[in-house]
């Protein structure tokens, strides 16, 4: 009875599990939007200098990690490299820059088993009066079955918690420069 139980219980997890992996989606995508009261140029190169953007990013204080810049900042292929106790462990890379319009990134980590393709884009929009409008875009495309972590272990909702930190950050950035 009890075998008969424990073997009922496995075969029901193992259809859940199974559902799962078929039917999430393995793909998260969002849009975040906010205006600062800064020209469109401040943030154009707050975001795209590597430098800069490591003084307002919450991500090298959250991961306690330390980084460095790899390549030329501020074109692409500039590389912001993240490190743990002098062992890299991911990076993001600019791939497309359009002067005061655009700064898009692809996103490695070497720890995460979960993710298959990550990329973050800022969108800018000059606003009359000085002001500019932030469109942060963030796609990422998960490896199955490994992505129940992710959705399960609620790194999703943490990431993305951290890029809305960020566009805090960087709006106090760009208002106090």
């Amino acid at each position: 009875m009890v075998t008969t139980i424990l073997f009922s219980i496995a075969i029901g997890l193992t259809l859940a599990i199974a559902l799962l992996i078929v039917f999430l989606p393995d793909k998260v995508q969002y849009i975040e939007t906010i205006r600062v009261k800064a020209p469109i140029s401040k943030v154009y190169d707050a975001i795209r200098f590597q430098e800069r953007l490591m003084v307002w990013s919450a991500w090298p204080t959250e991961t306690k990690s330390q980084c460095f810049l790899k390549n030329t900042d501020g074109i692409i292929g500039a590389q912001t490299v993240y490190a743990k106790n002098g062992k890299e462990f991911g990076y993001q890379e600019i791939t497309h820059l359009t002067e005061n319009e655009k700064v898009a990134f692809f996103l490695k980590s070497y720890v995460a088993p979960f993710e298959k393709d990550v990329r973050l884009s800022f969108i800018l929009k000059e606003l009359p009066n000085n002001e500019t409008e932030i469109n942060m875009w963030f796609t990422e495309l998960l490896k199955k079955p490994h992505f129940l972590i992710a959705y399960f272990g609620g790194i999703l909702k943490w990431v993305h918690s951290m890029h809305l930190k960020d566009l805090a950050n960087l709006k106090k950035y760009v208002e106090q420069q």
